[in-house]
């Protein structure tokens, strides 16, 4: 597919009469950044360790989508491979990275639970569900969505939520988008759009076949999700909102 402008997005939707929104959750409607940079920060004070913040960020923010789907006991047990991919820890021990390792995710994950919807979240998600189905399918455990969607009052916007222990396989694997594109046998591929901050989302839509759209509120930036050449690229929701005026 090329990549188009917003303003040619809007003609597109006229065209293809697209009709199903698949949202990623962590990063693209919840507000995973404060948590998380809570977590760097502080569990770095607390060792002392000097920090690149956007560049940690990064990095864990990778380690975050393939992790966030297990038990925290897994995690737990993955901390050693975990810390390898933080470049400011390479020069510790094996015991002191398994131990930073284990405690940043502890903090995040338990940050995370208070985290807020990203700004218009809930005013484009109301704009939305009047006009076309929406779903959810996340790495996340479902637990850990149904937390934040019924706290925040947002369920009655789904018609469908898929966490990791939902599906058969996660993104990338186009098969993560598999439980939503056989609801629909009547619908061509391009009446479908996925919407995410991850590099796996983008992967996910377009090994399947359907649109894609890449948002910079969540923890990747304009160069990371480029990779992936999205058909779209959005720094926020309200910009997206304005193809829907």
């Amino acid at each position: 597919m090329e990549k188009i402008t917003l303003e040619k997005y809007k003609g597109i939707l006229k065209s293809t009469n697209l009709r199903v929104f698949i949202f990623d959750f962590d990063g693209t409607l919840l507000d995973v950044n404060k948590p998380l940079e809570r977590s760097i920060q502080e569990t770095f004070e607390e060792n002392n360790i000097e920090i690149n913040l956007n560049k940690t960020k990064k990095e864990i923010g990778r380690v975050l989508e393939s992790i966030q789907g297990l038990p925290f006991p897994k995690i737990i047990l993955r901390s050693y491979e975990i810390s390898n991919s933080l470049s400011s820890l390479q020069n510790l021990s094996y015991f002191k990275r398994l131990q930073i390792a284990a405690k940043l995710f502890a903090k995040y994950f338990d940050y995370e639970k208070d985290s807020l919807l990203i700004s218009k979240a809930k005013e484009l998600l109301e704009k939305l569900s009047s006009e076309y189905d929406i779903f959810v399918v996340s790495n996340n455990q479902s637990k850990n969505l149904y937390h934040h969607i019924e706290e925040k009052k947002i369920g009655k916007y789904f018609k469908g939520v898929y966490g990791a222990d939902d599906l058969t396989s996660l993104k990338p694997d186009p098969l993560s988008l598999h439980p939503i594109l056989t609801q629909y046998p009547l619908l061509e591929r391009k009446q479908f759009v996925i919407i995410g901050d991850m590099p796996t989302d983008i992967e996910a839509g377009k090994r399947a076949g359907i649109w894609t759209i890449g948002i910079t509120s969540g923890i990747s930036n304009k160069e990371l999700l480029s990779e992936q050449e999205p058909d779209l690229i959005v720094d926020s929701l309200s910009s997206l909102g304005k193809i829907f005026k």
